[in-house]
């Protein structure tokens, strides 16, 4: 290998496909040629020989493209630094690019102009290190003075309130001159005179004027009023309607006629729902001079309950099956919706039954129209005619021209199976189904046609499959482009394709996938290079832009149990270019205050495991003590699928201060050295870990603390959470979660006063309380009386703790209006002396409400409980003010 510049011999050798050693063929020169070239290592590359004994000597020779080091903006910049740099086309680890440069100048200038720096100047300076190779890029800004808004003409056909309309103007006279904003000018122009009742007006911008002595721009607009739009309603109440959104012309859209009718169907649709299926919505138009008049007549009509439905003339298809095909549905008490005739709905449930039919071998089906008879009073009955026809089973399946993957394996994939129902539809999604299974093994140009053959049984159709397998695409080599602090390497250990492997879509996606999980790109992209050379194998380019590695973060907040606290958070997320991580966090609130270092790697030498050290000094107030603990956790995780598996070691020492009297929690208990190994297991099947709608989630830790390095606590602590949502659709979610937990103590009982769970360390055993677990009791106030919590003959209450917990919880979270929503939850546990004491006689409910904001980081909740069996000591309610789920 020779350069004239520098390389990187060990990521070189991994593209050469010349092995010593084999025998030196035109296919091997010309896949290192390709190879290298795509890498962008190299200007030129070029292969030559020389004699050597018994065989050849290949010399690869490389004119090093220079590569960019750096890209930096200097100068004044009245902008955003990223909004800038994000226009330029030449990048960092990049091949230097004449091209790529001089559009970076076009890039910032136009940026700049569209900001109001009509007369902005960026100067490139590119420096060379010819003998590394080298070149440092830099844009000099000169944005010159800001432009503003000039003189604002609106060159209208009818009379306008002139005033009005340059008030709606987000940059009027004497503002900065913005482009991107002006652009929307037009559009609040009409709005504002269609608040104003001219819906049909149209608003355009004139070319710009531009007085160069002033630095000003004058615009003009052109505005159609068009006649004023009256509109009147009849028979509903008008506000109720606008609050439902079913009058969009009467807000910030333009009216005509399209949009009339499309409002007429929304409110027939909205009464249907409440039950007024024979509800009448009449609409009419009328031009008065420069006033157009509409009128939105509504006849609500009786309101009616569906009662029951019936098929007729289906003999083979069940109706319990059909059923079940339908949204509409007779009147049942715990479903939301039923018992409603919407046309709309009914018309899709109609098309989703002629769907099944199809699917089940019946193609000629009939189904429809439906009736809606009355059937006395207010109750309806639904009649859904069917006419199945005949109906096709699939007879033989039969497999031509596979090769390489055997007729059983491709035959388990289809739901098409002989003897099954018949329909065009189904032998689609088999051509489907059979095209993955060849796209996974790598045969990504393989064609599979189908035929049909109809056999002396008529209703008999035998599935003829033809295959085309092409030539199987596997990995011949990766080349990395765009990484300059991370070696290559490192970077390599996280693509999951090897030499030899199938080329496939997932298989290239998972691979963008795990280099995005990093958290040091800012942009990741896996193709596969096309050469007309590389035939039966490929080159995968894998091309990476690295982000910011050093990021620094802060917020304040407030909930009920910790009261106001900041935040701030300074990272390194690529420390020494290894793809590791350091954090330090620190967290002030009124209760607690927590300071953290963090270190992250995501592998373990070389085992796929990610790596974690913590090091920790917290303290955190607790209604009746106080304690600080420090200490270093260790960790290693992996993730399977929706499985992620831990394993955390963890010293800690713990300093704890109550008034709660010493034969309640013994001195021995209150400080500790605690030295533990907890394996953790959490299968994650939730559709959102933020604010889930629907799955389930499954977590168990045990922890084993031994005294070792002068720890002086040993007990077994399990605990186990299983969380559950419903979709409820429009309706919203029903959560659930379960919570048991035990500990038991392993320490030797040295103290006839004291005993099993006296010897666990105070801040280590279970409390439950609070806006996360039961919301019926303040937080650390649930317990059993004489056993975990102390009450005073003066009214004084403490909890101390225990060794046994149960925790359920019930929530039905529903919307209200936007990102508004509210929740009504049933909340139920306690915390027992001993896990053996847990007795559900003694289980306390609770029940509560509250509502919800759904922001960018989670819930924002306001929640109240209230305990079903008070004691005399406990609060009428308690409320909380919290971010996040409670579960």
């Amino acid at each position: 290998m020779r350069s004239d510049g520098e390389i990187d011999s060990w990521e070189l050798r991994s593209l050469v496909a010349i092995r010593p050693g084999e025998p030196l063929t035109t296919q091997a020169v010309r896949d290192t040629l390709s190879r290298l070239r795509l890498a962008g290592l190299a200007s030129e590359v070029e292969v030559g020989t020389r004699p050597a004994p018994g065989g050849v000597d290949a010399v690869v020779v490389l004119r090093a493209d220079i590569q960019v080091e750096s890209v930096e903006l200097t100068g004044e910049l009245p902008i955003e630094r990223s909004r800038l740099e994000v226009t330029l086309e030449q990048k960092t680890g990049r091949p230097l690019r004449e091209d790529r440069v001089v559009r970076g100048v076009y890039a910032l200038e136009s940026t700049l102009a569209d900001e109001g720096y009509l007369g902005a100047r960026a100067r490139l300076d590119v420096v060379v290190d010819p003998d590394r190779k080298r070149a440092r890029v830099t844009y000099e800004v000169e944005p010159g003075p800001r432009w503003t808004v000039g003189d604002v003409h609106l060159d209208a056909t009818e009379p306008v309130d002139v005033a009005d309309l340059l008030d709606a103007l987000r940059d009027g006279p004497g503002e900065p001159y913005r482009g991107r904003f002006l652009r929307e000018e037009p559009d609040r122009l009409e709005r504002r005179l269609a608040r104003s009742g001219y819906r049909q007006a149209t608003v355009e911008a004139l070319p710009e004027t531009r007085r160069e002595a002033e630095h000003r721009v004058d615009l003009t607009y052109r505005i159609e009023r068009g006649p004023r739009v009256e509109v009147e309603i009849v028979g509903a109440d008008r506000k109720e309607l606008e609050k439902k959104d079913l009058l969009p012309f009467l807000g910030t859209e333009r009216y005509d006629e399209a949009l009339l009718l499309q409002s007429a169907a929304s409110i027939r649709k909205y009464y249907q729902e409440k039950g007024y299926w024979k509800v009448q919505v009449e609409t009419s138009e009328e031009r008065d001079g420069e006033v157009q008049r509409v009128r939105v007549a509504i006849e609500p009509g009786p309101k009616l309950v569906l009662e029951e439905i019936e098929f007729e003339g289906n003999e083979l298809l069940p109706d319990e099956q059909l059923a079940r095909r339908m949204a509409t549905s007779p009147k049942r008490a715990l479903t939301p919706g039923s018992g409603r005739v919407v046309d709309e709905q009914l018309a899709a449930d109609l098309s989703n039954l002629r769907s099944y039919c199809a699917v089940q071998g019946f193609g000629e089906a009939k189904v429809g129209p439906a009736r809606v008879e009355e059937i006395g009073g207010d109750r309806l009955r639904l009649v859904v005619p069917i006419e199945e026809g005949p109906r096709r089973r699939v007879g033989a399946i039969l497999f031509a021209g596979n090769e390489e993957v055997p007729t059983a394996e491709l035959a388990a994939v289809l739901r098409l199976q002989p003897g099954g129902p018949y329909h065009r539809v189904l032998v689609d999604e088999a051509i489907e189904q059979l095209r993955l299974v060849y796209e996974r093994r790598g045969y990504r140009s393989a064609l599979i046609s189908a035929s049909v053959e109809a056999g002396a049984d008529p209703s008999l159709q035998s599935v003829r499959f033809s295959v085309l397998e092409g030539r199987r695409s596997t990995v011949e080599a990766v080349v990395l482009r765009g990484n300059v602090r991370t070696p290559s390497r490192v970077l390599r250990r996280f693509v999951p394709l090897t030499v030899g492997d199938p080329i496939s879509s997932g298989s290239l996606l998972e691979a963008q996938r795990a280099l995005y999980r990093l958290g040091i790109f800012s942009r990741v992209d896996v193709t596969v290079a096309g050469s007309r050379f590389l035939r039966t194998g490929g080159t995968v380019v894998v091309e990476v832009e690295e982000g910011k590695s050093i990021h620094a973060s802060y917020g304040v907040g407030y909930d009920s149990e910790s009261g106001a606290r900041g935040l701030l958070n300074l990272s390194q997320s690529n420390l020494f270019g290894r793809a590791a991580s350091v954090s330090l966090g620190v967290l002030v609130s009124e209760r607690a205050e927590v300071y953290r270092v963090i270190y992250r790697q995501p592998y373990l030498g070389p085992l796929p495991l990610e790596f974690s050290g913590t090091f920790y000094d917290e303290t955190e107030d607790h209604p009746d003590f106080d304690v600080a603990r420090r200490g270093l956790q260790l960790g290693v995780q992996r993730r399977f699928g929706s499985l992620l598996a831990s394993l955390l070691y963890d010293y800690r020492i713990v300093e704890l201060e109550s008034s709660v009297a010493e034969e309640d929690i013994p001195l021995e208990s209150r400080d500790a050295r605690v030295a533990s190994v907890a394996p953790i297991l959490f299968y994650d099947r939730r559709d959102d870990p933020i604010d889930p709608r629907r799955g389930w989630s499954l977590s168990t830790t045990f922890e084993r603390a031994f005294p070792v390095l002068r720890a002086d606590s040993e007990f077994r602590k399990l605990f186990g959470q299983a969380t559950g949502y419903v979709d409820l659709g429009k309706w919203g979610v029903f959560a659930s979660s379960l919570r048991l937990g035990a500990i038991e103590n392993l320490r030797p009982e040295t103290d006839p006063e004291f005993s099993d769970i006296d010897y666990v360390p105070g801040s280590e055993r279970f409390f439950a309380g609070g806006r996360t677990s039961h919301r019926a009791f303040e937080r650390d106030r649930l317990g059993v009386p004489g056993e975990t919590l102390v009450v005073r003959d003066d009214g004084e209450v403490y909890s101390i703790g225990g060794g046994g917990l149960a925790l359920a919880n019930l929530e039905y979270r529903f919307p209200i209006f936007g990102g508004i929503g509210g929740t009504l939850f049933v909340d139920g546990g306690n915390v027992w002396r001993r896990f053996v004491d847990i007795d559900p006689s003694e289980v306390r409910w609770g029940v509560g409400t509250g509502v919800r904001y759904l922001s960018p980081i989670g819930p924002l909740r306001l929640e109240v409980g209230w305990a079903l069996d008070r004691r005399p000591w406990e609060p009428s309610y308690v409320w909380f003010v919290s971010l996040g789920n409670p579960f």
